[in-house]
């Protein structure tokens, strides 16, 4: 019996592949820049290795940055600060470690600027990791790429006349999500919680959740009301209403899922079960075995 439910288990982590996308190369990058309100802007890694959108606060002294991308964008990506403002970068914001958000740590690190995250981004960044659903291996990073200040639960700053908060709400994408909302300007950026790419990814090897995942995604919604502007981890700008039918789709696999396997039915019967779904690379049948690797080991 153990050995059967433990060949399960292998089958489901081995069936659901997620890799980052390779298409291109790091020389057909173009870092794109989009104005969001006020004084904050977005910048989106256009070809090449997917990567994880920047956001931008324009401050009296200097640049606060959202996610840094890969090491080896560092010039592309100070050519398209270099076209929102002259002045220097003051501080850097992980939403969380993955190396499409946080790579450019080491670009940036070496320059002694500030790395602000949750306390668990620093922890994973400090040892190598292996994400779910892949043999991808996320070395330890050096120490001048670690964050340099950590937080529990809740974060103010206070930079010129915005309240940027920086929220973790507890497990989801990984165990070490940051929402940032800029009070003022009525902006979030809300890093992997929130994707435009199809379904999105659970990283349940370091500390991911789907349950969680929801739960972020509903204190999204709460932070947010009509005219808020939303960035997401990958895509475009979006606005609350695309936050709500991105919860919907995935409270419905989530939800189903569950039942299903409380009812022992098989994974194409949970399938045939679930009306919605998003378009993308991966698959309902990936999404709905990530959900039952998910209840068997966590």
């Amino acid at each position: 019996m153990y050995m059967s439910r433990l060949l399960y288990i292998l089958c489901l982590l081995l069936s659901f592949q997620f890799s980052y996308s390779q298409s291109g190369s790091f020389d057909d990058v173009i870092e794109e820049v989009s104005f969001v309100s006020d004084n904050i802007y977005m910048i989106a890694s256009v070809g090449g290795p997917i990567a994880g959108n920047i956001g931008v606060f324009v401050s009296d002294d200097g640049l606060i940055v959202i996610d840094d991308q890969y090491e080896i964008n560092e010039e592309k990506i100070l050519n398209a600060l270099s076209e929102i403002s002259n002045l220097p970068i003051k501080l850097i914001i992980n939403t969380h470690f993955h190396h499409d958000h946080s790579d450019g740590n080491k670009a940036f690190g070496k320059l002694n600027i500030p790395i602000y995250a949750h306390k668990n981004v620093r922890k994973r960044l400090s040892r190598n990791s292996v994400l779910y659903g892949s043999n991808r291996l996320i070395e330890k990073y050096p120490n001048e790429a670690l964050p340099s200040l950590t937080y529990s639960s809740l974060m103010s700053l206070y930079e010129s006349d915005e309240e940027i908060q920086l929220y973790n709400f507890g497990k989801g994408h990984t165990d070490g999500d940051t929402v940032i909302f800029f009070k003022n300007s009525n902006v979030i950026h809300a890093g992997d919680t929130f994707v435009t790419y199809g379904y999105p990814y659970i990283d349940l090897n370091n500390g991911g959740s789907f349950e969680g995942f929801l739960n972020i995604l509903n204190m999204i919604i709460s932070l947010s009301d009509s005219d808020t502007k939303i960035i997401p981890g990958h895509g475009p700008i979006c606005d609350i209403n695309d936050v709500i039918k991105f919860r919907d789709i995935v409270r419905e696999h989530f939800n189903k899922t569950v039942q299903g396997y409380k009812n022992g039915d098989s994974v194409n019967d949970i399938i045939s079960s679930i009306e919605s779904s998003f378009e993308g690379e991966r698959t309902k049948e990936d999404f709905v075995k990530a959900i039952i690797f998910d209840l068997e080991n966590n």
